[in-house]
């Protein structure tokens, strides 16, 4: 499993709810996609410019066996929501197992 962390930055203003339903149409039953979650992305520059609308930061879990797999399945949903007009960046991707593992080591 992987995740595979993507930032929506659209002039659409959408709520979690509806970008997590966006692409839970886009995903086809070969993208793997187990799960998504989607929250408000922190603003780098503080309080917003009023009527923008927010950056969301979304996470695509991914059940495929390698990085490169689970990458090319991530831009496919995101190509497909693109058509939608929908503006999304691929920020990193990690196993879901290293992030298990830095976690613990947290604490």
């Amino acid at each position: 499993m992987y995740l595979v962390d993507v930032r929506l930055e659209s002039t659409a203003r959408l709520s979690p709810s509806d970008v997590r339903i966006l692409l839970s149409e886009a995903a086809r039953p070969d993208d793997g996609v187990e799960h998504i979650y989607v929250q408000p992305a922190p603003s780098p520059t503080g309080p917003l410019p009023r009527g923008a609308a927010p950056s969301l930061d979304v996470v695509l879990f991914l059940s495929h066996r390698t990085l490169t797999e689970s990458e090319r399945a991530a831009d496919a949903v995101l190509r497909r929501c693109t058509v939608r007009g929908l503006r999304f960046r691929r920020l990193s991707t990690m196993p879901l197992t290293l992030l298990v593992d830095l976690l613990a080591l947290e604490g």
